[in-house]
């Protein structure tokens, strides 16, 4: 067990720490690209300032080519791309950003051969208004007469009505998946008070949807946890803790037959609280000794119960067992040094993450989701390792997919994607608050720019209970 919680913790920092060198290197690229393109309006082609920045710029490409066949970024509404990565912006990018969507332009590529002065005559091309202008009928035929073969552009991309379809048609799979999923769960602990076969040839079945669906547009998905559903809470909160899981999973790269097992576990962490009688589970208030004494329990039950089961990962019943034993305050207490399991840090991380952002039992109200990061912060290294925790907030964003803002323009936008700012998101524009926008509202990224200031900020957030706005029917 002990080589398995190795293991599993070093792939997660491996994978993490593999997708940031990638991200730093892209994102070099696109500096360095920058540096070219300002040097060739002060100096001639010839100058070795301006070839030291090409070569310097050719060496990072090359770096970035081993392995591949090419090195492509794309620009989508103001966000940088390299492959399916996004790379952070600052304020260093921002004019070549704009320099690139001025001119239409929302794809450049990088190819094997490419040479340094293929670089300054590009360069040298961007810099005349011109030539690569948003008109141009055929971008790659004029740079082509320029001499530069191994650089491709693509014009903007744009999203038709085709795309349109799949994202709403992959929601509405995803709200399928999220009930599916529940009902599965409502199965596996009737079974349970019944001492019948439990089903899980049905959760594993149910897990597995959840899995292809992460994998395929994990935003859908992630997007229905912010949806509280207080009538059946524990069973929610278990679905959107597996949810979160799984696609922290996706996020970290684990291999799939992993990520099925670690949502199974998610999914069933809080199964021992179907000893706990349900005044307790609802009560609104703070809870008596006693009452805590018996919730303290649920880590110890559940593991049982999960031990009487068939078909259930013995990860599940590790993390059942693990989920709450973290910190001083930790249960259930075991003497000398422990350490959990990886899975069961990642179950903790989701389940104290949806917990605090809804209003139950250990919170008295629930809170935004960026004063929930703060308190994961604050908890850093004990409830979780903090790569974990890193990848856990790069991944769901301060402000996650789901969550109402208002922008200092006036208008109200509602997260549906994240960018690889975590201040800015990309909202849809609400306007009607009846749901309509989502088949014909724009969706904006707030790391857009003009005249090299953002065009949106987010000026604060606002709860759709209070605000009377329904979030689900922009995720049904």
């Amino acid at each position: 067990m002990a080589d398995e919680q190795s293991d599993s913790l070093t792939q997660a920092k491996l994978s993490f720490f593999a997708k940031q060198q990638l991200i730093d290197s892209a994102r070099m690229v696109f500096q360095l690209l920058s540096a070219v393109l300002k040097n060739v309006t002060f100096y001639p082609e010839e100058h070795p300032i301006l070839l030291a920045a090409a070569d310097k710029l050719l060496s990072k490409i090359e770096e970035l080519l081993t392995g591949r066949k090419e090195v492509a970024f794309y620009l989508v509404g103001g966000e940088l791309f390299f492959e399916t990565l996004s790379v952070p912006i600052d304020q260093s990018l921002l004019l070549i950003m704009e320099q690139f969507a001025a001119r239409d332009i929302g794809g450049i590529v990088f190819k094997p051969e490419l040479a340094s002065v293929e670089l300054i005559h590009f360069a040298c091309v961007m810099s005349k208004e011109s030539v690569l202008s948003a008109d141009s009928e055929d971008m790659n035929a004029l740079i082509t007469k320029e001499g530069i073969t191994h650089i491709a552009l693509h014009r903007g991309l744009l999203v038709n009505k085709q795309a349109g379809g799949a994202i709403k048609e992959a929601k509405k799979k995803a709200s399928a998946v999220f009930n599916d999923t529940i009902n599965a769960l409502e199965e596996v602990v009737q079974a349970v008070y019944a001492d019948q076969a439990s089903g899980m040839r049905k959760v594993n079945f149910v897990i597995e949807s959840m899995v292809d669906n992460v994998l395929d547009n994990r935003d859908a998905l992630m997007g229905l946890t912010n949806i509280k559903i207080y009538d059946k809470y524990t069973f929610a909160h278990s679905v959107n803790t597996a949810i979160l899981s799984v696609s922290l999973g996706t996020y970290l790269s684990f291999e799939k037959p992993q990520i099925a097992i670690l949502g199974v576990a998610a999914l069933m962490h809080d199964i021992g609280k179907v000893t706990i009688p349900n005044e307790i589970i609802n009560k609104p208030g703070k809870l008596t000794d006693e009452e805590w004494k018996q919730v303290q329990r649920h880590p110890i039950d559940g593991a049982l119960l999960l031990s009487n089961v068939r078909g259930v990962p013995k990860l599940a019943m590790v993390a059942a067992f693990e989920h709450h034993q973290h910190g001083e305050k930790g249960y259930p207490e075991v003497e000398g040094k422990y350490k959990r399991h990886p899975f069961s840090q990642i179950v903790s991380l989701a389940d104290a993450y949806e917990a605090i952002t809804a209003s139950r039992v250990y919170y008295r109200a629930n809170m935004t989701p960026d004063k929930a990061i703060n308190i994961l912060l604050k908890n850093r290294g004990i409830t979780s390792a903090p790569v974990l925790l890193q990848a856990f907030i790069n991944m769901v964003g301060i402000f996650p997919i789901g969550t109402l803002l208002k922008l200092d323009t006036g208008e109200v936008g509602l997260v549906m994607h994240q960018t690889r700012d975590l201040m800015r998101p990309r909202v849809l524009i609400l306007n009607k608050f009846d749901g309509s926008e989502k088949e014909t509202g724009d969706v904006v990224s707030l790391v857009e720019t003009m005249g090299g200031n953002y065009k949106r900020s987010i000026a604060g957030t606002i709860d759709p209970n209070i605000a009377n706005i329904d979030i689900i029917k922009y995720f049904d």
